[in-house]
């Protein structure tokens, strides 16, 4: 085999590694493109059910401008916050793809635990969404959508808006105002006083 050959060779297996090292970084890239990830509700809807073994079943829905938390008026700015939480859910990774048993328990979605949280409007979903263990900070949580396997690490402290209760979401309740008091009541001496005494004109 003579020089030139040889360099040839060199060349050839110089240019199989580099083409080789592209191909990785672009997987590297790709891959963790992929996986991050905004699921968006771009529509209106009018129905958001919460359900947790904690807090039961909550069932908010959107009248207009106004909320009702299971059939009663709702604090319209706590409804709105929920809301306002599930119109983008914002992942940064793929934490596992697996749906068997101990990634179930290892990441917080037995029924026991997760958050199950469905968005829908006029029967139809858009979302369902749940919502498992926080991750080491706090304001992150594991996720899963949409009934997949995949599970995600998502943003925005989502067990923390969806670990609620229905009476914490019902509006405050009214004072009723004091009954206004009635001339004769006004009148009457207190207790302790004497009565005023009558005098008679000559």
């Amino acid at each position: 085999m003579n020089f030139k050959n040889i360099m040839l060779r060199k060349a050839i297996l110089s240019a199989s590694v580099v083409v080789l090292a592209l191909i990785y970084v672009l997987q590297v890239i790709l891959g963790s493109r992929s996986s991050v990830k905004d699921f968006v509700i771009d529509k209106t809807y009018d129905t958001i059910e919460i359900t947790s073994a904690e807090n039961g079943s909550i069932l908010l829905k959107r009248y207009g401008d106004f909320w009702k938390v299971n059939d009663e008026e709702a604090d319209n700015g706590k409804a709105k916050m929920i809301s306002d939480a599930l119109s983008r859910i914002k992942t940064l990774s793929v934490i596992s793809k697996s749906s068997g048993e101990d990634a179930i328990e290892r990441y917080g979605f037995t029924d026991s635990s997760k958050i199950t949280v469905k968005v829908s409007d006029n029967g139809k979903e858009y979302l369902s969404l749940e919502v498992g263990k926080d991750a080491a900070n706090g304001q992150q949580n594991y996720v899963r959508v949409n009934g997949k396997s995949e599970i995600y690490l998502a943003s925005g402290a989502l067990r923390q808006k969806f670990n609620v209760k229905a009476e914490e979401l019902k509006a405050p309740k009214k004072e009723e105002p004091a009954p206004a008091a009635s001339a004769d009541s006004a009148n009457a001496p207190t207790e302790g006083e004497a009565a005023p005494s009558l005098q008679t004109s000559l």
